[in-house]
């Protein structure tokens, strides 16, 4: 599954990044009582995706640091499932990075490293984070690449355009280099790109790159004025897509955005309903995020 959690940031003041906003002092009065019941809502949030088997890997976009995981992994409800994590650390001074959570008896990372946008691309304050890119063994062992974006937001107009696109063709670069290398290049990249996949700065991942959008006929992830959105997204290489009947393959029914009803409330001035979130501007709503989880299976017939 893939998570944009909405700053999800512990209560510690940080004088790395610009972190003041989530803090006990600030406007919003981000305290510990609320740094766990929020915890509490992600766990259950992922543990409602799996049903009666948790997900073997969760990306999540929009945490703070590993000490943010540390308690998600072990000191939430997740504790049982016994995730390792790895995470990025970004040049984004608000301290906001992405994360992939798996389970070792299923996944056996061998290395990983961040892709980082060049300074003369992306300037101080820019909001953009680096790309987290995964190779492990599954347990079959077979080798899959798992890619982790967060892309910038639509709200400073063409200069994020600008930024997303440059941040695109970063990872058509690492994805082209995991295909020369892999005899069957199984490729996943996941996480919030903050654009449909039709839209230009998207539309290389398809194009240059041969990745494959499962989620683009999605109701929607996030929810604006009223107006449902997909852009949170799952991207496969041709491998898992059109795999053989003995394969790592994607499962018959897809990619599906989990709906559950503690995620959701009524949306009073447009109607339907939106994610819960967290924070409503500065007014604590207490939910989980503003976006919803996008989940998928991929099966392995023995």
């Amino acid at each position: 599954m893939s998570y944009n959690v909405e700053n999800l940031f512990d209560c510690v003041d940080d004088s790395l990044v610009q972190d003041e906003a989530f803090l006990p002092t600030s406007l919003r009065h981000w305290n510990p009582y609320r740094y766990w019941q929020k915890l509490q809502s992600v766990s259950r949030a992922i543990a409602a995706v799996g049903g009666d088997r948790s997900p073997d890997f969760v990306a999540l976009c929009e945490v703070e640091n590993d000490s943010v995981l540390h308690d998600l992994t072990c000191r939430s409800s997740l504790r049982s499932v016994r995730y390792s994590f790895l995470m990025t650390s970004s040049a984004d001074t608000r301290g906001i990075d992405v994360a992939l959570m798996y389970k070792p008896t299923t996944f056996r990372p061998f290395a990983y490293h961040a892709l980082r946008l060049p300074v003369i691309h992306a300037p101080k304050d820019s909001h953009v984070r680096d790309v987290l890119c995964v190779s492990g063994l599954l347990h079959t062992g077979d080798t899959l690449d798992v890619l982790v974006c967060h892309l910038p937001s639509r709200l400073n107009g063409r200069k994020a355009d600008r930024l997303r696109s440059r941040v695109v063709e970063l990872v058509c670069e690492a994805i082209d280099s995991v295909a020369a290398l892999r005899k069957v290049p199984r490729i996943v990249l996941m996480g919030d790109f903050n654009d449909a996949p039709q839209s230009k700065a998207l539309l290389p991942l398809a194009s240059k790159s041969g990745m494959v959008c499962i989620t683009g006929d999605l109701g929607g992830s996030y929810r604006y004025k009223g107006k449902w959105e997909q852009i949170d997204h799952v991207y496969l290489s041709p491998a898992l897509v059109n795999g053989s009947d003995d394969g790592l393959h994607l499962a018959p029914h897809g990619a599906w955005n989990c709906e559950a009803d503690f995620l959701t409330e009524p949306e009073p001035l447009y109607g339907g309903r939106r994610p819960r979130r967290t924070y409503n501007g500065m007014r604590y709503e207490g939910g989980t995020s503003d976006h919803l989880p996008v989940c998928f299976d991929l099966w392995f017939l023995w």
